[in-house]
């Protein structure tokens, strides 16, 4: 199916809110999900300048003998202080927000998808909401955050609070967001939720196609 009218969705939130199941949960819909995640690793793995300022940066002990990243040590040492956090993030995001366009219009273009998703949790934090049709916040309740980060990323909750402190609090989220979804009870519970939203997205795209058709007749 050709899709030539599309929206380009950033769905944020913070660590451990749930943004990614929502993600793959709209991708068995039909959208096509961005990991900013997966894109920045990518970035680290293959990218020899981002790898060269991160060794200046943080010792080449951050790395492991067969060249790979240590990202757990990585973060320990970045998110020790604010001053690395912000150090790390300069070396990483303005490559990874490059790559995360590139992708977007090598989807766009294929015209297989009507909704384009970019699931990041920093949207706000990098000022990026202005390069998107709608931002989807994801919201979760601190204790279910907790909870899901320890059995995810095995951290002490301090290091996760310190961590989740990092980030723009998520009740100015959400206080910002074009779509909200909270996410406190279960799972099925929050495919029900991404399925109202899936909709209500692709009633967006029909918005958007009706909009150019109108602009083309006038």
């Amino acid at each position: 199916m050709i899709h030539k009218d599309c929206i380009i969705v950033a769905v944020t939130g913070g660590m451990g809110c749930g943004q990614t199941t929502v993600c793959k949960f709209m991708e068995e819909m039909g959208a096509k999900a961005i990991q900013a995640d997966l894109v920045a690793k990518k970035e680290i793995e293959m990218n020899d300048e981002i790898r060269q300022e991160l060794e200046k940066t943080f010792g080449n002990r951050i790395f492991y003998r067969d060249g790979k990243l240590n990202r757990k040590l990585l973060a320990n040492i970045a998110f020790a202080d604010e001053a690395k956090t912000e150090r790390l993030n300069r070396i990483v995001h303005p490559q990874m927000v490059s790559s995360i366009v590139s992708l977007v219009e090598e989807i766009r273009e294929s015209q297989k998808y009507s909704i384009i998703l970019v699931d990041a949790v920093l949207i706000y934090e990098l000022s990026l909401e202005h390069m998107f049709d709608a931002v989807v916040v994801v919201a979760s309740k601190m204790n279910h955050r907790l909870e899901r980060i320890r059995k995810r990323d095995n951290l002490s909750d301090k290091e996760i609070i310190d961590r989740i402190n990092k980030q723009i609090p998520i009740d100015d989220k959400m206080q910002w967001a074009d779509y909200l979804i909270e996410n406190n009870d279960d799972l099925e519970t929050l495919k029900k939720n991404s399925r109202k939203l899936f909709y209500k997205l692709q009633k967006q795209v029909r918005r958007k196609s009706q909009t150019a058709r109108h602009r083309v007749q006038h």
